[in-house]
């Protein structure tokens, strides 16, 4: 998970035109037909190819170019990605070093392998040389593959063409995406590794072969990593990770800095023999884990962990039960287990059973089962199309998913959640430092700050530092991204995540300076101010507070609504004919950051404010206290949160979500009496920090929450897993009261 730049090149998806291009089934009968046709599907690609991203364009494009054999486009093709991602092509001169390589090789045209491989090794040795040590990791990482796979996800995607002769576009990216790395890893892993293990054995000891057998007979496995010029016991930096099949990397780059890296792969992976049951045995193993490891030789008493999220979950997991030997914990967006997956304020989500398939459907990671979206969009849109109950998803996916039903059986945050992480009481007796790192456009930024919540609600001390700032859920872990879709972050946002995190290594474990960045406990960057703003607590961002009311007229006022009136809505759950699906570039549901108009669901309705008299800043999670009545027991809240500049474009700030049921306790779910005017409390939302401009309107728009991305709550009182569309027999009625308010904290 801490490499995000090289996932990103693995997963990045795309989007493109529905044009088609022509692709014979003859052209694809066998290998050898492929070979040849492939190249000519690739550049007939290229030609029609657009996307707006031009992060995910160029992305696709230089691969695009590798398998056209176009090897000479390559290098400049990644030297602007680099440009593209983080501003500044020097930071990540590794970025694609596997593709370039074999680029390099094949454009001297060799005849054969042993040539082949002569070559790439000449090349090899000529750029590492070059890399600093985190470009060696993460060229390292890039090497850490099983061609096996690559191979199957190639043989997958031609298999799902069927009889077709003509493909679409995306069809077609997808499809050279999947070959360019088979081809290039097929030329060039064997030698590689080669290569790499040499270097490995002259300079690290590394034992993967560990395995502890816990109390309870459970087993988990660990990658250890020291550096042999290391003659003295020394701090360890551990990653407690669910991911396993990338390991060695990460464990090599903590030694490079000075300590020792290990990984432990959660139970069930890798070389565990156990069944692979996320989130429920980590907090007890990781106290059995941390335990073995203060005890060995190369070890001074002293951990550390950090990671990002699952691995945020599990340094939270791991200070349930906190070892006397672990010193400081790094939670980097951190999943709030049960709170903001796999269900975010009470509501599933479908993706839960994709991301399940990824981690428990072998005992490393199964990216191409995860990364096959076309098979998981049309397994979430029939659903949806069908109308099924949420707990049969598994069932229709084809693969029934133990743990998937054992999480539905848990609708609340109840104590099979907490028993997880620290509750109440447990927070007080967290004496370790604390760094938390988290975006606004983290998708688990409601996780992340629940922990950091309950700490300040339990532990006086208040020896925990966050920083936040405009990252997504990639970027919060290490490598900020210089755009989000079509907004370009400010400057002084794009800070070296991964650099800090050692620093605060260096601090908590070898008494260093603390990161300069740490100016005060909490670090957020004001988005349209370009700078750096600090404060004590989350509560003191803000030295004020907007209060705004619902109007019949559909504006959002400072005063109320004398009229004490309401807005009906009214929601159809039997109609199908309103499909709609997050893409994977999208952001917390944003299909772009700075869109000139809003294009959104019919379930929603758009307040507006009158212009802002003066500049402010928004520092801090909207609050939402809704007055409505509704025709049956219960409904899931969605609204947004918007800024219409001046201009009059807007800039996306959060969506939120909220089954109503459950706003007031999210362990108790207290149904609603039909027809009744109901006071419903919505305070676990995202935050954002913009500066707003005199003049700039606040926008929010309110209604049901009814997508694919989601399970359907029909409002009957059942379990909303059991309910389907037979549930549906009359339309959601909702009478939106003009005393709802929703608060925003500011800065003036």
């Amino acid at each position: 998970m801490k490499k995000m730049l090289f996932l990103v090149l693995c997963l990045n998806s795309f989007y493109s035109h529905s044009q088609n291009i022509t692709f014979l089934k003859s052209q694809r009968k066998d290998s050898i037909s492929l070979a040849k046709s492939l190249p000519e599907l690739a550049r007939n690609a290229i030609n029609v190819y657009k996307e707006g991203n031009k992060e995910t364009y160029k992305d696709n494009l230089f691969r695009l170019h590798i398998v056209a054999k176009h090897y000479g486009a390559v290098t400049p093709l990644l030297r602007s990605l680099g440009q593209e991602m983080a501003g500044d092509s020097t930071k990540i001169r590794a970025l694609g070093i596997s593709f370039r390589l074999y680029a390099s090789v094949m454009a001297q045209h060799p005849v054969s392998v042993s040539e082949t491989e002569r070559l790439f090794e000449q090349q090899f040795q000529k750029l590492y040389g070059t890399l600093d040590e985190e470009g060696k990791g993460m060229v390292d990482q890039y090497y850490e593959r099983d061609l096996s796979l690559l191979k199957n996800d190639f043989d997958a995607k031609i298999k799902a063409l069927g009889d077709q002769d003509q493909i679409k576009v995306n069809d077609a990216v997808a499809l050279c995406r999947s070959y360019c790395s088979y081809v290039a890893f097929s030329a060039t892993l064997r030698k590689a590794k080669q290569l790499l293990k040499v270097i490995t054995d002259a300079n690290y000891n590394v034992d993967d072969t560990v395995v502890l057998t816990m109390k309870d007979g459970g087993t988990v496995s660990l990658t250890i990593a020291r550096l042999k010029s290391a003659t003295q016991p020394l701090p360890v930096v551990l990653m407690y990770n669910i991911y396993a099949g990338r390991d060695e990397a990460n464990c090599k780059e903590a030694a490079q800095k000075g300590y020792v890296g290990i990984i432990a792969n959660t139970r069930g992976k890798r070389l565990s023999k156990d069944d692979i049951e996320p989130y429920e045995h980590d907090a007890r193993d990781a106290y059995e884990i941390i335990d073995w490891i203060s005890k060995q030789t190369w070890c001074n008493g002293k951990v550390g962990m950090y990671g990002g999220s699952y691995l945020g979950f599990s340094q939270w997991s791991a200070v349930k039960y906190l070892h006397p030997a672990l010193k400081t914990i790094v939670p980097q967006a951190s999943v709030g287990a049960g709170i903001d997956f796999p269900m975010h304020n009470g509501i599933f989500m479908p993706y839960m059973l994709q991301w399940l398939h990824f981690v428990s459907n072998n005992k490393l990671s199964d990216l191409v089962d995860f990364n096959n979206t076309d098979h998981w969009n049309k397994v979430f849109k029939e659903a949806y199309m069908k109308g099924i109950p949420f707990n049969k998803l598994d069932s229709l996916e084809g693969s029934s998913k133990a743990i998937f039903q054992r999480w539905l059986a848990h609708p609340t945050y109840d104590s099979y959640w907490k028993s997880m992480v620290p509750q109440k009481e447990e927070y007080a007796g967290i004496t370790i430092p604390i760094l938390t790192t988290t975006g606004y456009y983290d998708d688990d930024q409601v996780g992340a700050l629940s922990y950091y919540n309950a700490y300040q609600k339990y532990n006086p001390s208040n020896n925990y530092y966050l920083i936040i700032g405009p990252y997504d859920h990639g970027g919060s872990q290490g490598y900020p991204k210089k755009a989000l879709l079509d907004y370009t972050i400010d400057e002084v946002a794009n800070i070296p995540i991964q650099e800090i995190v050692f620093q605060w290594f260096d601090y908590t474990l070898k008494e260093g300076p603390k990161p300069e960045i740490l100016k005060d406990k909490v670090n957020y960057e004001l988005m349209g101010a370009n700078k750096w703003m600090s404060a004590a607590t989350v509560g003191q961002m803000h030295n004020s507070e907007l209060t705004f009311y619902l109007s019949s007229t559909k504006k959002l006022s400072l005063t109320p609504d004398p009229s004490e009136g309401y807005i009906s809505q009214q929601v159809d759950f039997k109609k199908r004919d309103d499909y709609s699906s997050t893409k994977e570039s999208d952001y917390c549901g944003f299909t772009a950051m700075e869109p000139k108009t809003l294009n959104i669901s019919k379930n929603l309705l758009l307040f507006e404010s009158e212009p802002l008299a003066e500049p402010v800043a928004i520092t801090g999670a909207i609050k939402a206290y809704l007055d409505l009545a509704i025709n049956k027991k219960d409904l899931d809240i969605e609204f947004q949160l918007y800024e219409k500049k001046p201009d009059g474009t807007y800039f996306a700030l959060s969506t939120n979500y909220q089954r109503a049921s459950l706003a007031k306790d999210p362990s108790t779910r207290q149904l609603l009496t039909p027809n009744h005017k109901e006071h419903l409390p919505l305070e676990r939302n995202f935050m954002a920090c913009r500066q707003l401009q005199k003049g700039s309107r606040i926008v929010i728009t309110l209604g049901v929450n009814k997508s694919a991305d989601w399970e359907i709550n029909y409002g009957t009182g059942k379990d909303v897993s059991e309910e389907s569309i037979k549930d549906a027999t009359e339309p959601l009625d909702v009478q939106w009261f003009n005393s709802s308010t929703f608060v925003v904290p500011v800065l003036k």
